[in-house]
């Protein structure tokens, strides 16, 4: 298959319980295939940590090189938010609603973003189209998606996943069921367009909650899909992202009006729900649980991205912590959750946990807090954010601390919402939950940015939901 180059850079209804459940059954079946014997995952194929306890920051987070359409272009790379290729794919699903099934074409992408370094580096992804006509006023609009997290190994990169139902060891198992969420925005006639993020699916190191990195490829992706035949290059925009992507989302608020005013002009609404915006937090809070591998993701990421920590984080770490970082960086989400429920003062040379280590390291602890999202004003653009209140993997206090900390900024339109599961909420599951449950009321509050509606004024905390009923919560005043 073909890919096209190019080098331009131009300046309705709520989903049903049943589309709830069935997000939560593919995710769940995903679980358990992993349980019955496809544990044979996780060999990355580069290690960060040689004998010497340096780290590689240039290799590969996995071993699938086979599609030549992630390999970047030689030579330099030209501004930030420029496509450099495209290439037309089929998708893996359909998902029906009440309105039947959900046509849409898809382009996988790859196209120039900015880590926090200031580097210019290529990054993929991939645009869906719906095939039925946009019958709203003005050009289709265009949501920029921030996937949530999917693991560490390029197999894992939602543009490879959208193409086929699974992926098998190495690194997985792992399905595409994010593809719930973005179909849903396609039934409500919306372009889609989202990232894979820097370094997963493209060559070097998935820099994985890094901040600057991931708010950087959620905003260039939409410049990007501005760019592609077809999508209005003056048409309204939204940003929106649950969990890594909520993360991504909630970055990319405080990044926009510097970064890229000339997207900052089209985008009328950003929703960010469970977002993790506090690493430092999440790291205490994850050792010991059922993802605490994850924190082994984050700590690959400061490696590959930063210099320094490349060279002070291998002495801090036992020979069980090398083969943790080494086994992580390859797999997706689903093995590194049945790693089991580490602790990290045993991945540790002096066996503190990496909580305490990043207390008593300056160095590490200051690379650790400019992670944290909260710490500058964001844009005066709209912004929604929401909770599961009984969050067991990214607490709502995070978004409960964000919102406060963005109130006291004074930004022009914020709202929050604890949005509840009834069901599923506290479970194992209840992150996912959240996040369609989240969904099922951003899909309105996005509907009315694109409609022109009035966004609420100031900061407003919305009285709890169930995240299934109709019509929206009240509010319970101004914080």
């Amino acid at each position: 298959m073909s890919y096209r180059r190019t080098g331009r850079l131009r300046g309705s209804g709520r989903r049903s319980v049943a589309t709830i459940g069935c997000a939560l059954a593919m995710t769940a079946a995903v679980a358990l295939a992993g349980m019955c014997g496809m544990l044979d995952a996780g060999r990355a194929a580069a290690s960060p940590l040689g004998s010497s306890g340096s780290a590689d920051s240039g290799s590969a987070g996995s071993s699938d090189g086979s599609d030549p359409f992630y390999t970047p272009p030689a030579g330099p790379l030209p501004a930030a938010g420029t496509l450099l290729r495209t290439q037309s794919m089929s998708t893996f699903i359909t998902v029906p609603n009440r309105a039947g099934k959900i046509p849409a074409s898809a382009t996988k992408i790859m196209y120039v973003s900015t880590n926090a370094l200031g580097k210019k580096v290529a990054v993929s992804g991939y645009y869906l189209a719906p095939s039925r006509p946009w019958t709203g006023p003005g050009p289709r609009p265009l949501v920029s998606y921030g996937p949530g997290a999917h693991g560490m190994g390029d197999q894992c990169a939602p543009s490879r996943l959208i193409s086929s139902p699974t992926v098998a060891p190495p690194g997985g198992p792992m399905a595409e069921i994010e593809a719930l969420i973005t179909y849903n925005l396609l039934a409500r006639g919306y372009g889609v367009v989202s990232t894979d993020y820097i370094g997963l699916g493209t060559p070097g190191v998935h820099t994985f909650a890094m901040r600057v990195d991931q708010g950087d490829a959620e905003i260039d992706a939409a410049r990007a899909a501005l760019q592609l035949p077809g999508v209005d290059p003056a048409t309204k925009v939204a940003l929106a992202g649950y969990s890594q992507g909520g993360a991504a989302t909630a970055a990319a608020a405080e990044l926009i009006d510097d970064y890229a005013p000339d997207l900052a002009e089209h985008v009328v609404g950003i929703y960010a729900g469970g977002a993790p915006t506090d690493l430092r937090s999440l790291l205490n809070h994850l050792d010991g649980q059922r993802l605490g591998g994850a924190i082994g993701w984050a700590i690959d990421a400061a490696m590959a991205l930063y210099p320094d920590m490349a060279q002070q984080i291998p002495p801090l770490l036992n020979a069980e912590g090398k083969r943790v970082m080494n086994l992580v960086r390859g797999q997706c989400i689903v093995a590194t959750t049945l790693i089991g429920s580490p602790k990290t003062s045993t991945w540790t040379a002096s066996g503190k946990t990496i909580g305490e280590l990043i207390d008593s390291t300056p160095a590490l602890a200051a690379r650790v807090n400019e992670q944290k999202v909260g710490m500058h004003k964001p844009t005066d653009i709209p912004i929604l954010l929401s909770s599961n209140p009984v969050d067991p993997t990214v607490p709502a206090s995070q978004g409960q601390t964000l919102f406060a900390e963005w109130c006291a900024k004074g930004p022009k339109s914020l709202e929050y919402r604890n949005i509840a599961f009834p069901v599923l909420g506290g479970t194992a599951l209840g992150h996912i939950a959240g996040g369609v449950a989240g969904y099922n009321e951003a899909y309105d509050w996005l509907a009315d940015r694109f409609a022109g509606k009035a966004p609420a004024s100031g900061c407003v905390r919305k009285a709890p939901s169930n995240g299934l009923t109709t019509g929206s919560a009240g509010s319970s005043g101004s914080s």
